[in-house]
């Protein structure tokens, strides 16, 4: 009985991992975030399925939330977010709502955004380059 109940409790994870995958993040461990040039140990970094990067730094000072998808190519704060931390996080939807980030710096707001499948770079709300090296 024990073994039944496993079996369909992995069949169903298997199954919404398939079925959500565009809403998925799962934390990329080897990817590297740059501040201006500078490394930042306290980011974590989590990619979907679709290449969409979130960078999430959980600890005070500056703590901050940052998505970046493919399709608009805008950074912004996630408006809805579940996280198991260190692990993977979970959107609203696949092209999921972000408010864009609040843009302290002089002049317009130019995010300077370049996506590959090893690297992934934007200017922040503060206008310091963030680059983040996928592995």
């Amino acid at each position: 009985m024990v073994k039944v109940v496993l079996m369909m409790v992995g069949v169903l994870i298997v199954s919404l991992i398939v079925l959500e995958r565009a809403r998925e993040y799962v934390r990329d461990p080897l990817a590297t975030v740059y501040r201006n040039d500078v490394q930042q140990t306290d980011v974590q970094v989590y990619q979907s399925f679709s290449s969409d990067v979130l960078v999430i730094k959980d600890e005070e000072p500056g703590a901050y939330q940052i998505l970046l998808q493919g399709w608009n190519q805008l950074p912004g704060t996630p408006v809805r977010l579940t996280c198991i931390r260190w692990l993977a996080c979970l959107s609203d939807a696949e092209r999921a709502g972000a408010v864009p980030l609040v843009w302290t710096g002089k002049g317009k707001y130019d995010p300077k955004v370049t996506m590959t499948n090893r690297e992934v770079s934007f200017v922040d709300g503060t206008g310091a380059t963030m680059r983040v090296e996928l592995k």
